[in-house]
């Protein structure tokens, strides 16, 4: 059913709200869609942009003078302050990124090193998989890859600045990052992170930002600019199609305003979990593998949305996280196949909701040959497929996305000793 209020469609069963503009978009750009959705950096990073740039505060200005910073500098430490926020990452992970950049560049994003072949505040290679030269130049890009592998570092919090730093960026110069950390506490506590008072006081239902969100994301995907949407989302209040934001008065009569303060707290609320979920178990290499995994992709990209979604024996399927049974009764979450049906449902794919039609739902496929988003199964005798337990989401070969057991959620594993014993097959679906 489609309510429509000039330009305004909400869209019930998809429980959004979407412009025109999307609507379009979605005509020809399906594509576009399609491509941002497989590539879970493109989504987050689309989502991130639409929280709109934070203002500098006078307090700031005057901190960065103070810390003889130009304003390149500033904006390039605020960057990588910013982002470790992002991906919910600790206070000493913003200093072990601007400790790194000031060694590596002195936080000027144009320099270019090691002949010609590193580039950016990180000088990162593009040839060892950091991403293109444009990627590499992008400090936003760059400070992402940056701690995507700082926190695959066990117990990286407790290692020394230099020690971290040099198992990211491999120097000839090892022990120089360390005369960079007291300077760079000094930023990280006088450039702090973007302010957010802002938004903190729209407030509205559980309903109506759910319909905000799931346009934001179909918007994002499609290309949507933050203005068109924003303005959108002005003629829903206007329209009536989201009710509890007119309780917003302290927000005064001003629709464009609201619709403002609206997208960008919805936004950062989506970025921010995005940010965490994706930046804990992706790295360039294995989106590059991604990318060419088709529908594949679109499952392990579904499942990796799921991760802190607790399991319940029984439950999930594809139509998302259930009500389980038995000892799962009264958690709505997955168990191990009710993901894997989910994942696949996205893709477009049936395998149905138990791993014994799972197993028969594809191709086999060897250990050494699998992609992302296939089904990887365990049994107590890998030789019986009667006796299978346990079936996963494989990310790269080392790692898989599963909902583990009673207790635990959905979340990302590593293959060990046992796994690989317990090793029964793996199927493409599709």
């Amino acid at each position: 059913m489609i309510l429509e209020a000039g330009l305004v469609k909400a869209i019930a069963a998809g429980g959004g709200l979407v412009s025109s503009v999307a609507v379009i978009a979605g005509v020809a750009g399906g594509g576009q869609y399609a491509a941002t959705q497989a590539d879970p950096t493109k989504l987050s990073s689309a989502v991130c942009t639409y929280t709109g740039k934070p203002s500098t505060p006078e307090k700031t200005r005057t901190a960065s003078t103070g810390l003889r910073l130009t304003s390149e500098q500033a904006a390039n430490a605020r960057i990588i302050i910013s982002t470790a926020d992002e991906l919910g990452l600790p206070r000493r992970a913003a200093i072990i990124g601007i400790a790194a950049a000031l060694q590596e560049s002195s936080l000027h994003n144009d320099t270019v090193g090691d002949h010609g072949r590193a580039f950016g505040i990180f000088q990162q290679h593009p040839q060892h998989g950091w991403g293109t030269r444009a990627q590499v130049s992008d400090p936003r890009h760059a400070t992402r890859t940056f701690f995507s592998r700082l926190i695959k570092i066990d117990n990286w919090t407790a290692k020394t600045l230099a020690t971290v730093a040099q198992a990211i960026q491999r120097s000839a110069f090892p022990d120089a990052y360390a005369k960079h950390e007291a300077r760079a506490k000094r930023l990280v506590t006088a450039l702090g992170s973007p302010p957010t008072g802002r938004t903190s006081g729209v407030k509205l239902s559980s309903a109506d930002t759910k319909a905000v969100r799931a346009s934001l994301e179909l918007a994002t995907a499609l290309g949507v600019t933050r203005a068109a949407f924003v303005a959108d989302v002005q003629m829903g209040i206007e329209a009536g199609a989201l009710p509890s934001a007119r309780k917003n008065t302290s927000l005064g009569s001003d629709t464009a305003h609201l619709a403002e303060q609206i997208v960008t707290t919805v936004a950062g609320q989506l970025c921010k979990e995005l940010s965490q979920k994706i930046g804990q178990v992706l790295d360039p290499d294995t989106l590059a593998a991604i990318r060419t995994s088709g529908r594949g992709a679109v499952a392990l990209v579904a499942a990796l949305k799921m991760i802190g979604v607790p399991y319940a024996w029984g439950g999930g399927g594809a139509m998302g996280p259930s009500y389980g049974i038995g000892h799962g009764a009264g958690t709505k979450g997955f168990d191990c196949s009710g993901l894997t049906e989910y994942a696949w449902a996205k893709a477009g794919v049936k395998i149905g909701g138990h791993t014994s039609t799972q197993w028969r739902a594809g191709v086999r496929v060897p250990r050494s040959q699998l992609k992302p988003g296939d089904l990887v199964f365990f049994a107590t005798n890998p030789n019986n497929p009667a006796t299978i337990h346990h079936v996963v989401l494989n990310i790269d070969g080392k790692r898989y996305v599963h909902a583990p057991t009673t207790g635990s959620r959905v979340q990302v594993g590593q293959w060990t000793a046992r796994q690989e014993a317990q090793f029964a097959g793996a199927v493409r679906p599709g």
